[in-house]
């Protein structure tokens, strides 16, 4: 589970969207096809509402300056399609020594590429190109960046940290 409720929400929604589908739809490859590029998109979504939710909260965390906050909240909610590559980039922007623990948490159980994948197709799906997704993988990918987030929050909020 995510302590981070907003996220934790979405990851379930994610989650029940998914069984519904597979329940709802199981004779019916067309519309599974169409309702896993649309769960792929939220879970792209997912992504990049876990960067600016994580690192924000870390920010008011670490400091009370209204305009420090103001501005990493400005440029986290920049943040998109995030790729591991920019996972990584953004946790060394942070604090150089969270990036190689994080390179290689992403590197165990292809948990990289799970988020690359996921960012790779959301693309190929907004552009109309062909994407191959379903719903057993789209479950797959999510559930490994869910542990990502999950490593993330571990890196921002260790216990005992005072935004706990």
């Amino acid at each position: 589970m995510i302590r981070n409720e907003e996220l934790n929400k979405q990851s379930e929604k994610i989650l029940k969207l998914i069984e519904t589908a597979e329940k709802s739809f199981e004779e019916d490859d067309e519309m599974r096809s169409h309702l896993a590029k649309y769960i792929c998109i939220l879970c792209s979504g997912f992504l990049e509402n876990a960067i600016n939710l994580l690192y924000t909260e870390y920010v008011k965390s670490e400091t009370s300056s209204d305009s420090v906050i103001s501005f990493s909240s400005g440029i986290l909610k920049k943040v998109q399609n995030p790729n591991a590559s920019r996972f990584r980039d953004i946790a060394k922007s942070f604090k150089p020594e969270w990036e190689q623990p994080l390179i290689d948490y992403m590197q165990i159980d292809d948990r990289a590429s799970a988020v690359n994948y996921i960012i790779k197709d959301r693309h190929k799906i907004a552009h109309g190109k062909d994407s191959d997704i379903t719903l057993i993988r789209i479950r797959e990918h999510h559930l490994k960046t869910v542990e990502v987030i999950k490593f993330i929050e571990s890196q921002c909020f260790p216990l005992g940290h005072k935004g706990n």
